[in-house]
């Protein structure tokens, strides 16, 4: 993101650009997560200048790290997929390695209750294996699991929940409580009674069902602001560009020139703009946009599930056995030993998926469940809990697809606008550079 001097020159900017050497387009992206990091560098690829703004003193949106008590912790433990290509190379592009940053591991599914199921994906046999080993299945558990596998191999074109289609193949109760809800809720964010079995069977194809490697998991060695957005802020400012942190866009509008923005005290002008913020604050911005009120009113209809990152502190010595683990009932929905994961050791994150407790209830249900399953494990000496109230839209059958403005001028970005994905980073990666290519295709 270029510092247009001349244009920009009343807001401020965290990372400090050099020379504007680029005569390309100019563009501005609202919003600093993953969606508009990514687009704003394949803008760069593509011979834009564009600007970032962002409303938070740092970048990474929704997977960003924060500052707690002096520590540096993530606003919700996030997990990567070997199937997230798109997002791995955007790593790699802004000189953050994935093979050094992640520790990658085969898909191991592990419960506090004994279940555990260990997969590679890359070929049917492979899979069929798998479900034949798992041990905690039996063999009319592993029958069923086979039937619902082949069934998502052959899509129907019809929607339902997943709970339909468990029904629908004859699911046993133990996988749906130690295979599918766990994936769903995981996956999706959304319980199985009510999340979209097209975008769930999607998941599956391109990661239990895809190439070799896409089931892998990946788990961060560092904290998420490392893991991308920092060195994504710093590739686009060793670009010439600009990542305005701490600078709230409250207007746009167009004239003549082009895309006005403005902070309420200043204005900038854009050739092409680009909205990658939180879907939720993306209606607002459209405002003065009169054309574009019926696509506000689009994104307006979408629905929000929360998630509650409890971390809890031990003593440094403390380890538990796996450094992920998952519960089949109850709160947390997974458990992350964050010292095995390069983290500071004795920190443990718990995971509530769908959160809807208040954080006191939530935090003492975490801490039950952690000592009924390590009755030796000390006092915590800290616990802080994290929620992000509208950490993922709501993944149902009845989510409305929402589609680009006809105007090539402008793009949005964001984990919400891919229909057969749920709200991930490797669905806000592909939107960013998505919205990048389509600003700078010629019109035709």
């Amino acid at each position: 993101m270029e510092n247009l001097a001349a244009q920009l020159g009343p807001l401020n900017s965290t990372h400090a650009p050099g020379s504007t050497s680029r005569t390309g387009p100019t563009v501005a992206i609202i919003g600093g997560g993953w969606a508009g990091l990514s687009c704003a560098v394949e803008c760069v690829r593509h011979g834009l200048r564009p600007t970032v703004f962002e409303a938070a003193a740092g970048v990474g949106g929704r997977a960003r790290t924060v500052g707690l008590d002096g520590l540096r912790l993530d606003n919700g433990q996030h997990i990567l997929i070997g199937a997230y290509d798109a997002t791995l190379a955007m790593m790699r592009t802004v000189g953050a390695d994935p093979d050094r940053l992640l520790l990658r591991q085969p898909l191991a599914l592990t419960f506090a209750d004994g279940f555990e199921l260990r997969a590679r994906s890359g070929s049917r046999l492979g899979l069929a294996m798998a479900f034949l080993g798992c041990r905690g299945l039996g063999w009319r558990d592993r029958v069923a699991a086979l039937r619902l596998m082949r069934a998502i191999g052959r899509p129907s074109g019809k929607d339902e929940t997943v709970a339909g289609l468990l029904a629908r193949t004859a699911q046993t109760a133990n996988n749906t409580r130690h295979l599918w809800a766990p994936l769903c809720i995981a996956a999706l964010n959304t319980g199985i009674a009510d999340a979209s079995a097209h975008v769930f069977a999607c998941v599956l194809r391109d990661s239990l069902m895809g190439a070799r490697g896409a089931s892998d998991l990946l788990l961060p060695g560092v904290d998420l602001g490392q893991l991308f957005p920092e060195p994504a802020a710093h590739w686009l400012a060793a670009h010439d560009c600009a990542v305005r942190t701490g600078v709230r866009v409250r207007a746009v509008r167009e004239d003549a020139r082009g895309f006005l923005l403005s902070d309420g005290t200043a204005e900038d002008v854009f050739d092409h703009v680009v909205f990658a913020a939180s879907p939720h604050q993306v209606p607002a911005l459209l405002g003065d946009l009169p054309r574009l009120s019926a696509l506000a009113a689009q994104i307006g209809l979408l629905e929000y599930e929360p998630i509650s990152t409890v971390y809890a502190a031990f003593d440094t010595s403390v380890r538990l056995p796996a450094a992920m683990t998952g519960f089949a009932e109850g709160e947390p929905h997974w458990l992350f030993d964050r010292g095995a994961l390069g983290g500071p050791a004795g920190l443990t994150a718990s995971i509530v998926s769908a959160a809807t407790m208040p954080r006191e209830q939530t935090e003492a249900a975490v801490l039950a469940t952690l000592r009924a399953q390590h009755p030796d494990l000390p006092a915590p000496l800290w616990v802080r809990t994290i929620t992000e109230k509208r950490a993922t839209f709501r993944c149902t059958p009845a989510r409305v697809a929402i589609e680009q403005p006809a105007d090539a001028r402008i793009a949005l970005a964001g984990d919400y606008l891919l229909p057969d994905y749920p709200a991930t980073l490797e669905s806000a990666v592909r939107s960013g550079i998505a919205a990048a290519r389509r600003i700078s295709a010629p019109s035709p």
